[in-house]
């Protein structure tokens, strides 16, 4: 018992319930030898638990393998109300076989069952059980205090982070390019004519077709790139681990993808296609700039360099110096 007080204690608060399990595991197969854990959920108002019913939370599929399915749910078809099961034990054969409450989490009851072959006592399991859900409530709290912070830097036309992230995120990125070297290059897009859109249809047009082009941005994107709407009709993206070349590639990708695709929208109960177009600028941290506030100024310098050579262009400081360079050509 010691020992369990001394791993109940020195437990550290995780964000996720993976790692709450993965070390409930690790303690129970050192103390008693138990076979892997198998963490599934069910609705707690579901009063008969079969395994097919159930989503697995924790364990991959094939340690099933290592459990007769027909035996557990044999087991588990003995077990009391869900108020009053804190565990569950029954002896089969050299084995005993365990089931136990890990807590409650949005309306889902977490439940385990694994096998020892020693006898664990009841007072143990019920520490144990006692500690997961409370320590799963806490979790519970953690991810929803998470969910209420990232709503706060959610923009409210496009579902895209907002401004007040982009600062901060391009901040954490220049400070991770310090500690761990990790390049990136920053997109600044701005929509080409938009105000003549909303002065020919009006706001609620322009809202649907600023919300449509950023699904439309967001889907060229990889699951480590992030997007935002700046203002306006104005987006910026951060590609991590992009140079300048990457980032050109993907801001001709976005540029064809906006040019080659009519969006429809109600206008006066009539539907209509209407084009867009827009502008890149693009800037590349360290060879661009050395802050934060230089490398968004860049980008955004860059695509007003895009919008003077014509629009519908993807610039970065290579393209500038040879359109200066043209320019120079063409004077002398």
């Amino acid at each position: 018992m010691k020992k369990l007080l001394r791993f109940l204690s020195d437990f550290p608060v995780f964000g996720s319930e993976k790692n709450l399990f993965l070390h409930i595991e690790d303690y129970l197969a050192n103390e008693f030898l138990i076979r892997p854990m198998l963490v599934f959920s069910i609705d707690q108002n579901n009063n008969g638990i079969k395994l097919e019913k159930c989503r697995s939370v924790f364990g991959k599929v094939d340690r099933l393998q290592l459990y007769s399915t027909s035996l557990l749910n044999e087991i588990l078809s003995q077990r009391p109300e869900i108020s009053d099961a804190l565990f569950l034990k029954e002896k089969v054969d050299y084995s005993y076989y365990y089931f136990m409450n890990l807590g409650i989490k949005k309306n889902q009851l977490y439940f385990t069952i694994f096998s020892s072959p020693e006898e664990i006592s009841n007072e143990m399991l019920t520490e144990l059980s006692y500690f997961s859900r409370s320590h799963l409530n806490i979790i519970n709290n953690y991810q929803d205090l998470l969910k209420n912070q990232e709503l706060i830097h959610i923009d409210d036309v496009t579902g895209l982070y907002n401004q007040r992230k982009l600062f901060k995120d391009i901040q954490l990125s220049v400070e991770r390019y310090h500690k761990e070297n990790d390049f990136f290059c920053v997109l600044f897009i701005d929509i080409d004519h938009f105000k003549k859109v909303n002065d020919n249809y009006g706001h609620l047009v322009g809202t649907r077709l600023l919300e449509n082009v950023a699904k439309d941005i967001k889907s060229l994107l990889r699951d480590s790139d992030f997007c935002y709407r700046y203002g306006g009709d104005e987006f910026v993206i951060i590609l991590s681990n992009s140079d300048g070349i990457a980032g050109k590639i993907v801001g001709e990708r976005i540029l064809k993808k906006i040019r080659n695709k009519e969006y429809p929208v109600d206008f006066n109960n009539l539907n209509k296609l209407i084009a867009l177009s827009v502008s890149i600028g693009i800037a590349e941290f360290p060879t661009d700039a050395k802050s934060s506030d230089e490398i968004l100024a860049i980008a955004d310098r860059m695509m007003y360099e895009a919008k003077e050579s014509g629009r519908g262009l993807v610039f970065n400081t290579q393209d500038v110096f040879k359109s200066s360079l043209k320019k120079l050509v063409q004077h002398n």
